[in-house]
């Protein structure tokens, strides 16, 4: 009886749970924003009725499991969305897809032409790649956000076909863009170029800019006719976060240490002791300057145990006056303290072309970064057909630097540095580098809708400045005396040495003006819009270049001076007068004359940009040598047709396929041109060129684009570039007794192609973002080589050698493995970022080049919402603390026991830094209305 009523109940228990499981369902859904499709990430779905709720994961997907059979009231809400509250009926499994209608929207508001809701996240950046005319990568802000990455130089590296060329602290600083280092590249803020601090190039030091002020950094690969020509691999263009359509407000702070600070401290010199002004500058060419006008303060070094790095950062914008005008201001401030130690093996060349190394230097740096950066933009609706707008930044870098060295001479017996003769150097370097710009653009309907012009006006001013730049050197050291054969060695007394004090200071000033006229219409159902327009810019830069050589002077016995600390010795000036005749005093004026046509139409899924830009360029430069030296003026012109063309077929709503072609430029340096004259030892000098050429370039893409999902995304493409006189240093005659010297030249042609790879994907929570790029260049130039013969005498030879471009890496790769948690209010993720061996420095010696070997940087960051408009973030870069490696392709010929040196491998470590890990935490706030 009892197992008769236990099987009984049993059985009613089975059936009551089966009864119950049937009557028990999921419900799954997406919520997407009603007019992008933009899958929303932590959007809240709440049933009323059951106290439940959920949040969307990182696809935008949710679920809600064990809901009993019913009716009940969804709410599903979003920030900056309009709330929906709806009913669905739950009978079995069901999958619903809610559309969410920014709240924005609702608003009666005049939008701005071109401006895009949303335009921080990733999908509008994904949106504008899909939609773009050229072959576009993107990074937006919120990407940038969720990255370890403070610089637009760091987050730059995490682009699909982009390495960085890295600063002596190891930040990335210059784009090398599909292998074409940065002289072939250009650089814009919102559009247009801007003006370059560099003393002798073009460059844009990308570390200048913090990426916290950010709305998205653009990658063109291919250039349109209505874009600036001198972009053989591309254009970086950081795009300013424009005037919200409500109030918002973004701020944070953080601080956080370099690991190797906090191991071995700081070294550090007062920057205000600088003198700003060299003595020339300060009293004119007349003045002869004495001992006393060269402080000694910045030599003078004070430990630090570990100072804190700090970051602070607000965005804050709106819009008044009934929506017409719109204001968006920001602030970055950064001071960050790294130490990093590198050794130094410096190869030198020997007769029979051979690797020879008698120096090992141990430097440790000490630098001081202090980061400041200032945004506006103000846009203003006149009417409903004319809109103006202004937008200006100020960019600011200061980078004080201490540098101790300890130089050994290591030649055999010797194997442990600091046995043997000894230099000891102190260098103090201070740089101060801003960038100012301003743009007043117009927009404005003609007539009819048809008709449309747009203007800007631009002002752009840089400056870079390298006041005082302080050395001391003692010579000292244990080693036997050269003229005691067999003596016992002893400690040799540190004996002051020579050394200079230079200052430098560029100014480098733009103004432009850029017009463009707009016509669209439709003939026989084809949609087409003809574009004209055209570009003047008026460059002027001035060079300042002062340098003074001090020599102690001897004591009253004859002998030399010994090192007793820098307050202690005396010196005389060698040159009084200073450098003030010399090639780097120079000013350099360029102007720029561009017109365009360009024809966009649209033939069913074919969309087509073609067209052709004309430039013409005209350089001068005036140097303060002698009126008697050849060479103090020059001037030279040139003129350029480049044609451009941009096919984009749409498979359907998700997938485009690219072909591309455009003609491209890479104008010389301002100072290559000028016939400057410098001793590079005793094998060669380095000149100027006044003769070398600018560098054309015929361009081609192709590209599979699959946009899966908004936020997902496939792109396979390839690229070709076949370089017409690229600009590289080599060996040219002077014709005067067979003489070699070492300048800028053109070298023919020269190819450089690959293939690129992207994907994003996610599932639930998590997400992978990954892109490989090949690229494989080629380049011939000659070089310097000597064989000695049997009868003692030596031969020269000029020989040629193929090799890859400067900074071109066969192999560049990035992986973000990223995690995100609504419910808990928690983003994470690991990057990986790998550059492949690559020419770190072209020598002018035969088969010496100094490559770098390739890099793997892992990062991490997290962050995690702690209220409704604050969080706590981590980032730490450099995770693994990755060592930046230079080596030559050859074994040194001397007896050398160097450290880290592996004599099997067949080539010679000749650099060798470690900077550390930084570690940085802090707070966040953002408020959206």
């Amino acid at each position: 009886m009892q197992l008769r009523s236990l099987l009984i109940t049993g059985l009613f228990f089975i059936c009551n749970t089966s009864f119950g499981q049937q009557n028990e369902h999921s419900v799954k859904g997406t919520i997407l924003d009603a007019q992008s499709k933009e899958q929303l990430s932590g959007a809240t779905i709440t049933i009323a009725e059951l106290h439940r709720n959920t949040s969307t994961r990182l696809d935008g997907s949710f679920t809600l499991e064990h809901i009993n059979s019913g009716t009940y009231h969804f709410q599903i809400s979003y920030i900056g969305y309009i709330t929906i509250d709806t009913v669905f009926a739950v009978n079995s499994n069901i999958k619903i897809y809610i559309l969410l209608r920014n709240a924005s929207s609702a608003l009666s508001e005049v939008v701005i032409a071109g401006r895009k809701a949303n335009g921080e996240s990733e999908i509008a950046a994904k949106r504008t790649e899909q939609n773009a005319a050229s072959v576009q990568n993107i990074i937006s802000a919120k990407a940038i956000q969720m990255s370890p990455d403070v610089t637009v130089g760091n987050a730059l590296q995490r682009v699909s076909g982009v390495s960085v060329e890295r600063s002596s602290s190891g930040d990335g600083r210059y784009a090398i863009i599909r292998g074409m280092d940065q002289r072939y590249n250009n650089t814009l803020i919102n559009g247009v170029k801007i003006a370059s601090p560099d003393n002798k190039s073009r460059f844009i030091p990308l570390d200048i800019f913090p990426s916290d002020l950010i709305e998205r950094i653009e990658v063109n690969k291919t250039l349109t006719p209505n874009m600036e020509a001198d972009a053989i691999g591309g254009t970086v263009n950081m795009v300013m976060k424009n005037a919200p359509d409500a109030l918002y407000v973004n701020a944070s702070a953080s601080a956080g240490f370099n690991q190797n600070v906090l191991k071995n401290g700081f070294d550090q010199f007062p920057v205000s002791a600088i003198n700003k002004q060299s003595p020339y500058r300060a009293n004119g060419p007349a003045y002869s300057a004495t001992p006393q006008d060269f402080t000694r303060d910045n030599l003078n070094y004070t430990h630090k145990s570990a100072p804190v790095n700090t970051f602070a950062t607000l965005s804050i914008g709106n819009r008044f006056f009934k929506n017409r005008l719109g204001v968006m201001l920001g602030g970055s401030y950064q001071n960050v303290y790294k130490s990093y130690n590198t050794i130094f093996s410096p190869g030198e060349f020997q007769d029979g072309g051979q690797l020879y190394i008698k120096h090992f230097n141990v430097r440790d740096y000490s630098t001081e970064l202090t980061r400041a950066a200032l945004n506006g933009k103000v846009d203003f609706n006149i009417n409903d057909k004319n809109k103006i707008g202004l937008y200006a930044i100020y960019a600011d870098l200061q980078d004080a630097q201490a540098r101790l060295t300890t130089d050994t001479l290591i030649l055999a017996p010797r194997t442990v540095p600091g046995t043997g003769q000894i230099w000891q150097f102190g260098r103090s370097r201070y740089q101060h580098q801003n960038i100012f710009n301003t743009t007043l653009q117009g927009q404005h309907t003609i007539v009819t809708d048809r008709l449309k012009l747009d203007w800007s006006a631009v002002y752009s001013n840089a400056m870079s400045q390298v006041p005082d730049v302080a050395e001391y050197e003692y010579d000292g050291g244990i080693y036997a005396d050269a003229n005691a054969p067999g003596s016992a060695p002893y400690k040799h007394p540190d004996v002051l040495m020579d050394y200079d004090r230079t200052w430098w200071k560029n100014t480098d000033r733009d103004l432009t003006g850029i017009v463009n006229l707009s016509y669209n219409n439709t003939t026989r159902n084809i949609p087409y819009t003809v574009t004209v327009g055209g570009l003047y810019r008026d460059k002027h830069r001035v060079n300042e270049y002062d340098n003074y050589e001090l020599r102690p002077v001897p004591n009253s016995d004859g002998s030399k001076q010994t090192w007793a600390g820098i307050y202690n010795y005396k010196w005389s000036v060698f040159n009084p007068k200073g450098s003030a005749a010399d090639y780097n005093n120079y000013r350099a004026n360029e102007t720029i004359g561009a017109a365009y046509a360009m024809l966009k139409f649209k033939i069913k899924r074919l969309e087509t940009v073609a067209g052709v830009r004309m430039e013409h360029t005209a350089q001068d430069y005036m140097t303060d040598v002698d009126a008697t030296v050849e060479g103090k003026s020059g001037e030279k012109s040139y003129q350029d047709i480049l044609p451009s063309v941009n096919f984009k077929y749409l498979l359907n709503d998700k997938t485009n396929i690219r072909l591309s072609y455009y003609s491209a430029i890479a104008r010389p340096s301002y100072f290559e041109i000028v016939p400057y004259n410098d001793k590079a030892g005793d094998d060669f000098v380095v000149n100027g060129n006044p003769f070398v050429k600018h560098s054309t370039s015929q361009n081609f893409d192709v590209r599979y684009e699959w946009y899966a999902k908004p936020n997902e995304q496939l792109f396979v493409g390839a690229f070709y570039k076949k370089i017409h006189d690229p600009i590289e240093y080599g060996f040219n005659f002077t014709g005067f007794q067979n003489s070699q010297i070492y300048q800028p030249n053109n070298y023919g042609d020269a190819a450089n192609y690959g293939l690129e790879l992207v994907y994003e994907k996610y599932i639930g929570n998590f997400g992978v973002r990954a892109n490989y790029t090949y690229t494989h260049s080629s380049i011939t130039t000659t070089k310097f080589t000597s064989f000695r013969k049997p009868d003692g005498t030596v031969d020269k030879m000029y020989p040629e050698q193929t090799r890859p471009l400067q900074g071109q890496a066969p192999h560049v790769a990035n992986v973000a493995v990223l995690y995100k948690n609504n419910k808990l209010g928690l983003d994470a993720q690991v990057t990986w970022q790998y550059t492949g061996k690559r020419i770190a420095l072209v020598s002018p010696y035969y088969e010496m080049d100094y490559w770098q070997t390739g890099m793997s940087i892992f990062d991490l960051a997290a962050e995690k919402r702690i209220a409704k408009h604050f969080s706590v973030f981590v980032k730490v870069q450099n995770l693994l603390n990755a060592k930046y490696e230079v080596y030559v392709n050859k074994p040194v010929i001397n007896d050398v026991r160097v450290p880290y040196q592996d004599p099997a491998s067949g080539k010679t470590l000749t650099q060798r830094s470690e900077y550390g890990q930084v570690y940085q935490a802090g707070v966040r706030y953002i408020f959206k209305k």
